[in-house]
């Protein structure tokens, strides 16, 4: 007879680190000694017995007691991000779906992998079942692909193509309780249905004003829900296709509908902080229900109708009664991705950005979540902390950067921007000076206590203006004298300015792409940049001469930054991986891998001995560099 172990002692005794009592902090990659998050929230799925929650997130699969609420497992060994998860119809298999362009199936009780299926080059967005269990299916930005679940073998594709040839993309995918339908929600406008035998269009339903995001089946297979950004959801005769109704929904994008168990509800979220409850045969709202404090990505309901648990961006899973509306529990942990990471003078505290989460304080030694700032504030590009480790500024999209006491996490001050998102800023290193960069047009100097204007440092008027990209975190910092504040710009220059005066005083220019970041020594001689040609550069400070070009990386150089004796640049990249680089030699010491999606910002501890870095993925991970 087989061996069952329970998921709580099969991954318990894989633990073995001081931070073993916390699930956060299950299965480290190596030579990481913490993490910080559980990764931001995919798909979530019920196994068919109600027994068990599976949440896809960014660093693996997460498996919870569904009445108790207490993580069971993590299952790990997805080299991406885990989009998707559903469960066979027997409750016997797992599957899940990754941008690393692989379906895995694990065992749904003892948590081992049984195969991988691979996707060729193709990100795996959503994975389902057939409902005998016979047949999965992985939706991919080009195709749906489906696999023989008992052979473990290809079947074949459905490609998504107009009759005129054109690609278009799925979002999500549903079969028909019969198993002789597919229906995908499509980016151009459509709602479109195949046979699943011969893997061809049935119809295609027309309707919905922008995208198709969200679709579902009705129990019984003779209702259709699709949700849509720009307009309601709507509701279709599954067997010939005709527009039945619709619910006037008051947000503007809807992420996921779900039925209930007897098709009487239909669950709707997405860009509102609320879960709409409809009456099906009406039309007629009959409850909310508020908590989240960001958007609704997923909703599904329990097989017996009693539950309903929601999926959010503002990092919780929320369960809830679906008769009576009460709040009946929340799982938390997951985050957003990670824009900008930042140690307190003291090493003490780490804080960790979002441009959806608030910035949260953590505990750099537990790894303990101390508090989160208010969000409606908070959600920040970049955060630094004040020399003197008693401010925290964010810049965020709300054309402003904010200010707030780290002991208290009392909000202080606004620094009012006239346009732009802040996507940098930097104390000065005697922090009575905040820079700020927009990107778009100038950088600004304030006077960090008392809020008023000191400087635009502005490009003439003939050059172009270097806008920075998106995903550049760290492209402002000032020299440890705080004489001088580089730039880095798209125009693939950087830019040297005279911190007093407010003037141009140097261009370095040598990279053939964006500058994502720029960092000074700690003794201000040396100038390390990060850049979208796959390279990172050491200058001189002073005369702005190329010292040397570090070369390894596969991918955009997102983060750089020196270790505090100066010795060790470490770069973070859109590859997944962080290098660890001599600065006097140029020669690559190490590498770390443990993020499943890009690195975004890096941060050494004050002493040295533990690099953070912050990634797409959800998570901070803190790599002990001490051994």
């Amino acid at each position: 007879m087989k061996t069952i172990l329970s998921l709580h002692i099969l991954f318990s005794l894989t633990v073995c680190n001081a931070y073993s009592q916390d699930a956060s902090q299950w299965g480290l990659p190596e030579g990481v000694k913490a993490r910080l998050g559980k990764g931001a929230i995919g798909q979530i799925q019920y196994s068919p017995n109600g027994t068990r929650l599976a949440v896809a997130s960014g660093i693996g699969i997460w498996l919870y007691d569904a009445t108790t609420h207490k993580e069971i497992a993590l299952l790990t060994g997805h080299s991406g991000i885990v989009t998707s998860v559903a469960f066979s119809p027997d409750g016997s298999i797992l599957a899940s779906g990754s941008w690393d362009n692989t379906l895995r199936l694990w065992d749904a009780e003892t948590g081992a992998r049984q195969h991988t299926l691979d996707a060729k080059k193709y990100g795996i967005m959503g994975v389902v079942f057939s409902p005998d269990g016979s047949t999965l299916a992985g939706v991919s930005l080009a195709a749906i692909h489906l696999w023989d679940v008992e052979t473990k073998t290809y079947k074949r594709s459905l490609e998504l193509r107009t009759p005129k040839g054109e690609i278009y993309s799925v979002s999500t995918v549903a079969f028909s309780p019969d198993f002789s339908i597919l229906a995908g929600a499509s980016y151009d406008k459509t709602v479109r249905l195949w046979d699943v035998e011969t893997s061809t269009p049935v119809r295609t339903l027309e309707g919905h004003t922008v995208y198709a995001t969200a679709i579902a089946y009705s129990p019984d297979g003779s209702v259709l829900a699709s949700g849509g950004w720009g307009d309601s959801i709507r509701l279709w005769d599954a067997n010939t296709g005709v527009h039945i109704g619709h619910l006037e929904e008051r947000i503007p994008m809807i992420a996921s509908v779900a039925f209930s168990p007897d098709g009487s509800v239909l669950a709707s979220g997405g860009s509102g902080t609320t879960i709409g409850l409809w009456n099906v045969i009406t039309g007629r709202r009959i409850r909310e229900l508020e908590g989240h404090t960001g958007w609704v990505t997923d909703i599904v309901f329990r097989s017996d109708g009693a539950m309903l648990v929601s999926g959010s961006d503002d990092g919780t899973i929320r369960l809830w009664n679906p008769v009576t509306g009460a709040h009946l529990g929340t799982l938390e942990g997951h985050i957003e991705p990670v824009t900008s990471i930042a140690f307190s003078p003291d090493g003490a505290t780490l804080a960790s950005a979002s441009r959806l989460d608030p910035i949260r304080l953590w505990d750099a030694v537990t790894g303990e979540h101390k508090r989160s700032l208010d969000r409606h504030l908070s959600q920040a590009n970049s955060i630094a902390f004040s020399p003197d480790g008693l401010t925290l500024a964010g810049g965020n999209d709300h054309h402003s950067v904010s200010l707030w006491n780290v002991k208290t996490g009392a909000y202080l001050r606004t620094l009012r921007n006239d346009g732009g998102l802040d996507h940098s800023i930097a104390f000065s290193p005697d922090g009575s000076t905040v820079a700020s960069w927009n990107g778009e047009t100038a950088i600004r100097l304030w006077n960090a206590e008392t809020g008023t204007q000191l400087h635009n440092l502005n490009w003439e008027a003939s050059d172009t203006v270097p806008r920075v990209y998106g995903q550049a975190r760290s492209t402002l910092v000032f020299s440890p004298d705080g004489a001088t504040l580089a730039s880095g710009c798209a125009d693939a220059t950087i830019r040297l300015w005279d911190a007093a005066a407010g003037t141009h005083r140097l261009t370095l220019k040598g990279h053939t792409a964006h500058i994502t970041s720029v960092a000074f020594s700690p003794d201000g001689s040396t100038i390390a940049s990060g850049s979208g040609d796959h390279a990172a550069r050491l200058w001189n400070a002073d005369t702005g001469a190329h010292d040397g070009t570090l070369e390894g990386h596969t991918a955009d150089i997102i983060a750089v930054t020196f270790s505090p004796d100066g010795d060790t640049l470490a770069s973070g990249c859109a590859d997944t991986t962080i290098r660890l680089w001599n600065v006097e030699t140029g020669t690559h010491r190490r590498t770390l891998k443990g993020h499943t999606a890009y690195v975004s910002s890096l941060a050494f501890s004050p002493d040295g001995s533990t690099l953070g870095s912050g990634s797409s993925d959800g998570t901070v991970l803190l790599w002990d560099l001490s051994r």
